[in-house]
C-alpha cells in the first residue's frame, strides 16, 4: 500500500528564477539535459536504546521529467526516486514543483507524491512504525540539498551584481570629478 508524502522547503531566491535555478542544480548533480540527478542522502535516526543516532547513507537516483500543465507559471517536474544500490528502499513517485511566495523573493520547493514501502507486509509494518519518518527525512534532506545549492548560486550572482554596480558607480563618480 502506497503512503502519501509531502514536504516543502522555503528557498531564499527570487521565484522568477526558480525554473533556471532548479535546472542548474539538476545539471550539476546529473546529466547535461538536467532530467536525471543522483543525490546521496544521509539519515540520522534516533533509535530507542542507542545513545547516538543511527546514521544511514544511501545514494538515491532522482529522475525528473518536465510536467508542464497549461497555465503553469512555475516549474513542475514528475519526480521518481529509487536507491542506486541494491537492498530495500522505498520507491517514490510524485512531483517536484516550485510554488511562489507572495513577496516574489522566495519560493517553496515542494515534493508531493507516494512511496511504496519495500518488503510487502513486513515493509508496511516497518513503515507504520518508523518508515514514514525515514521517508520524510529523505524528502527533507533532498529538498534541503537542492535549496542550499540554489541559494548559494543566487547569493554568488547577487554579490557579483552588487560588485559590478559598485564599480560602475565609482567609475561614474571618478568620471564626473
Amino acid at each position: 500500500m502506497a503512503t502519501h508524502l509531502i514536504q516543502r522547503t522555503l528557498v531564499h531566491c527570487s521565484s522568477a528564477q526558480s525554473a533556471r535555478r532548479l535546472s542548474d542544480v539538476f545539471r550539476e548533480f546529473g546529466n547535461a539535459a538536467g532530467d536525471t540527478a543522483k543525490f546521496s542522502l544521509v539519515l540520522d535516526l534516533n533509535v530507542p536504546g542507542r545513545t547516538t543516532p543511527l546514521r544511514l547513507r544511501r545514494a538515491v537516483v532522482v529522475t525528473l521529467q518536465t510536467h508542464y500543465i497549461k497555465g503553469d507559471m512555475e516549474p513542475r517536474y514528475g519526480a521518481q526516486w529509487a536507491s542506486a544500490e541494491p537492498g530495500p528502499f522505498p520507491l517514490f513517485a510524485g512531483e517536484l514543483r516550485c510554488e511562489g511566495d507572495e513577496s516574489y523573493n522566495l519560493f517553496n520547493l515542494v515534493l508531493d507524491g507516494f512511496y511504496e514501502p519495500p518488503l510487502g507486509l513486513i515493509g508496511a509494518g516497518f513503515d507504520a512504525i518508523v518508515g514514514t519518518r525515514i521517508a520524510a527525512i529523505c524528502a527533507r534532506n533532498l529538498l534541503s540539498t537542492i535549496a542550499e545549492h540554489i541559494e548559494n548560486a543566487f547569493a554568488i550572482d547577487e554579490a557579483a551584481k552588487a560588485s559590478l554596480a559598485e564599480a560602475k558607480g565609482r567609475a561614474e563618480f571618478a568620471e564626473a570629478s
